[in-house]
């Protein structure tokens, strides 16, 4: 049963999107690509991906939806072990109430087979406040409910969480930028059992049509599954181009 709860946030997330985009409004994507390969007394492999569309449309707002994709093994002596092998599918919707004021809608879904996360699947409403806006920064403080699917370690879950974020954006120039997020998600009877998420991001014109990018990001969790460390952090590198 929660796995089709699951499977129905995904379809929700699909489809608003497609019907954001066939609505009047302007919206840009662009893929992300980034592989590392070492050879001789080990051999390691690290690819990832991800493809992010945003945009704003005159009935929804402001939204911004992707999938990101990690993978990662190491070859010691024919021993081949999976280091990181994750997937993330996300969509943000935020409708306007006044210049500095927003609601929104968030959905996410994760895997996770390196931190035994068979699925974890959030979704909720939210109400933010800009804190600063103008043409080249942003920084926005948000609040609001969000529900809980999970089962890591074959342990299925849900519940109620409280959702606290923060986002910053800034244009350094007219060929860079960088960017700063923060989430925490701590259960709603139990503020001792949360979730936090970091990411650190920056990016740079190569081309006009290609970029270079970097992006840092930590997940923790208070209860991980049994035997599992409660962070994980990654280092993502690569190039970004327009669709």
């Amino acid at each position: 049963m929660k796995k089709a709860f699951v499977v129905v946030i995904c379809i929700c997330m699909v489809h608003l999107v497609a019907v954001a985009q066939e609505q009047e409004g302007s919206f840009k994507s662009a893929l992300s690509i980034g592989v590392t390969l070492t050879d001789g007394n080990s051999e390691t492999l690290l690819a990832n991906g991800s493809l992010v569309t945003e945009g704003k449309n005159d009935g929804f707002g402001s939204i911004r939806a992707g999938l990101e994709a990690n993978y990662g093994e190491s070859t010691i002596a024919s021993n081949t072990e999976t280091t990181v092998e994750n997937l993330r599918a996300f969509v943000n919707v935020q409708k306007t109430l006044s210049p500095m004021t927003f609601i929104s809608v968030n959905g996410e879904v994760l895997y996770d087979s390196v931190a035994q996360i068979d699925y974890r699947a959030t979704l909720g409403p939210g109400l933010g406040v800009y804190l600063i806006k103008n043409d080249k920064t942003s920084l926005f403080l948000e609040v609001g409910p969000s529900y809980v699917w999970e089962e890591v370690s074959d342990v299925g879950d849900d519940y109620l969480a409280l959702r606290l974020t923060e986002r910053y954006d800034y244009t350094i120039s007219k060929t860079s930028r960088l960017w700063q997020s923060l989430e925490y998600l701590p259960r709603a009877d139990d503020f001792d059992d949360y979730l936090l998420n970091a990411e650190f991001g920056a990016e740079a014109d190569i081309t006009a049509s290609l970029k270079l990018r970097l992006v840092l990001q930590n997940k923790y969790d208070s209860t991980p599954g049994a035997g599992l460390e409660e962070n994980d952090l990654t280092l993502i590198t690569g190039l970004s181009m327009p669709l």
